[in-house]
């Protein structure tokens, strides 16, 4: 075993090593990408403009094959540059990509051939019950009493969970351009950023090698995927990325407090989870499919309200590189410091959904009172025409 992999690991030891392995697997990605988009028009993989999609015309649709090639090259890199180490946790990198190409190929049939959303959910529960099969799970709680076994039903249940979460919160937010993907990236660069500063171990430096894999592999997708873009993730792609950030977080959770390797990632990823719980649960409450895809995602409504692709992504962005770094900084925090960010967190998000509401409805009265005046032969005053 390599020296930097024994004894005491400071942030200087491990860090060149996996800006070395991300900087291949940014090349490695690069290259996938563009043969994507060379084979997505070869043969007519196009996403097509429709009334929901933000894009006028039809763009190349492999971008999940192009990720998930980065990734596998990404894989075979570590094992190169790391082969004793690669070796040793030869079972976990193999689990991690047949899960990956498995989980790729349901998002893919259902890009290419759309089927029914509660079989694709039965084909994601499927892969992350094996994923649970072999090993990748969460099997401890780890509280001030000590260590405490949740049971085997509890396991399979919140790991279950944990996986189908995280792939449909990446799916959810894949509308517009770039927007999926930067936060897959900020989502794994955060999940390295943990991993230096949190006491090491095996398990720790397995999950950052993952996520360095992840955000390599997302990179270079991004840069053909930023407005406007060349080439789309498709289902394939964004279930891919909701599955390595998953499966990253569980592996570095087996020798870490559980509390703060899941509550972690749910910061760093409190955008797209709070964006996926609260678009379920308003589709529940409308009496409608909680899986019937509409215009009233956030990224939807601030598009409405007047801002372009790149002022709604970057501000999204911004505020998931804020909970990201927030992230990191928090998992050297006490237990009781990290709840009580989610919960304030949990709280700014429900106030932003809140003032959505309110400016929705002042615009939509505004349109209504011009509609009127038009109606009724009346110029519509000055003022008003500005303030709308």
């Amino acid at each position: 075993m390599p020296e930097y992999f024994t004894g005491t690991l400071t942030l200087l030891h491990l860090a060149p090593h996996l800006a070395f392995l991300f900087l291949i697997t940014v090349a490695c990605g690069t290259a996938a990408t563009r043969l994507a988009i060379y084979l997505s028009h070869r043969l007519n993989i196009l996403d097509k403009p429709d009334g929901r999609k933000a894009h006028g015309k039809p763009v190349a649709y492999l971008g999940g094959f192009g990720m998930l090639l980065g990734f596998l090259a990404g894989i075979a890199a570590a094992a190169v540059l790391f082969p004793e180490y690669a070796l040793l946790h030869r079972e976990t990198f193999f689990t991690a990509a047949a899960g990956g190409v498995a989980i790729f190929f349901v998002g893919f049939w259902d890009d290419i051939r759309p089927i029914r959303a509660m079989l694709k959910l039965l084909q994601q529960i499927a892969v992350a019950s094996a994923m649970w099969y072999f090993g990748l799970r969460i099997e401890i709680l780890t509280g001030a009493s000590g260590a405490v076994d949740i049971g085997t039903t509890i396991s399979y249940l919140v790991t279950i969970g944990w996986y189908v979460a995280l792939m449909n919160s990446i799916n959810l937010v894949d509308g517009l351009d770039g927007l999926a993907g930067g936060i897959s990236f900020l989502g794994a660069a955060s999940l390295v950023g943990v991993s230096l500063v949190i006491n090491f171990s095996d398990d720790v430096l397995l999950g950052a090698l993952l996520a360095t894999i992840t955000a390599g592999t997302v990179l270079a997708f991004l840069f053909f995927n930023w407005h406007p873009a060349k080439i789309f993730m498709g289902d394939g792609g964004s279930l891919l990325l909701g599955f390595l950030l998953a499966t990253s977080s569980l592996v570095a959770s087996t020798k870490t407090p559980t509390i703060i390797a899941l509550c972690v990632p749910l910061v760093a990823l409190g955008l797209p989870l709070f964006e996926t719980t609260f678009s379920f649960t308003r589709r529940i409450l409308q009496k409608k499919s909680p899986f019937k895809p509409d215009r009233r995602h956030l990224h939807h409504r601030l598009l409405d309200l007047g801002l372009d692709q790149r002022r709604v992504v970057v501000a999204l962005l911004f505020a998931t590189a804020f909970l990201g770094v927030n992230s990191v900084i928090l998992a050297k925090a006490e237990r009781y410091v990290l709840l009580f960010n989610i919960i304030f967190i949990i709280g700014g998000l429900i106030l932003l959904i809140e003032n959505l509401r309110f400016l929705e409805k002042r615009q939509t009265t505004i349109t209504r009172q011009l509609n009127a005046e038009v109606v009724a032969g009346a110029e519509p005053p000055a003022e008003t025409v500005a303030e709308s």
